[in-house]
């Protein structure tokens, strides 16, 4: 049996954060807005709605973040998503609204257009990073794949299937589907039990705090793919860093067997 590696899926191996960006771009250059300023000034006006949905401490808990609020779709029956799917049209009205008023537009037919434009392009924006089918490919005949993934089911789901990459893993695990989610250890235990006879794992990320502080609560060695983006936090140290996943098969083994020290 081979070794199984565990990756995450937005911004590690599938374009996301820079995909919303460019997207909310798009959607307001006809206003004449300096772009960076309004994307700063809609990143904190749709933090601050999404945390005050009811339904925040169960997105926070599986990995549903404000910009996927923003555009993805929440299917399923459980309460807590139906709970969302019914707060979601006044999150989005209150996220772009008030964003859009800091800038001096306070039409509401101007807002909801803009928001159902956004959310019909941004879900249709899954694109794999050009270099993973490469480095999949060239890591296949050593190592096994498994998927790890926080979100909402329909959505992380619609992400695997449409970006490409689905038949490269053995298994894909969403936390949606079992109600916990990185960095909870019990997500990787499910991961392991659906590769039972894996002789080792190991985590390849960008969060520090949902990946590579995940798979340090499971015991499981991590790299940590950086993009400059996120903070370091010193008590939170991967065994590893890649800045592309060009460079993760020169780390690999090393971090598999321990021959590389944890970063301090």
């Amino acid at each position: 049996m081979k070794p199984v590696v565990i990756f995450d899926l937005d911004d590690t191996l599938i374009v996301q954060d820079l995909m919303t960006r460019r997207t909310v771009d798009f959607c307001t250059a006809f206003l004449g807005v300096d772009p960076e300023m309004f994307w700063k000034v809609f990143q904190n006006t749709s933090q601050v709605a999404f945390e005050a949905l009811p339904s925040y401490s169960w997105c926070r808990s599986i990995g549903i973040s404000a910009q996927e609020g923003l555009w993805g779709d929440f299917g399923g029956a459980i309460a807590e998503l139906n709970a969302l799917r019914r707060d979601i049209p006044q999150y989005r009205a209150q996220a772009w609204g008030q964003a859009l008023q800091e800038f001096g537009f306070a039409d509401s037919a101007l807002t909801q257009t803009i928001a159902d434009d956004f959310a019909s392009l941004r879900g249709r924006r899954y694109y794999a990073f050009p270099e993973a089918q490469t480095v999949l490919a060239s890591l296949s005949p050593a190592w096994d794949f498994a998927l790890l993934t926080n979100g909402a089911p329909e959505l992380q789901w619609s992400k695997v299937h449409r970006c490409g990459l689905e038949s490269w893993f053995s298994s894909v695990t969403v936390s949606g589907d079992y109600g916990i989610g990185k960095p909870d250890p019990r997500i990787f235990d499910i991961v392991r039990a659906k590769h039972p006879n894996a002789p080792g794992f190991v985590m390849v990320g960008n969060s520090l705090t949902s990946d590579i502080q995940g798979a340090k609560n499971a015991s499981i060695p991590c790299i940590w793919f950086v993009q400059g983006e996120e903070p370091v936090i010193p008590n939170v140290r991967p065994d590893a860093v890649i800045k592309s996943l060009k460079d993760l098969p020169s780390v690999l083994t090393d971090v598999y067997s321990g021959a590389v020290p944890a970063l301090k």
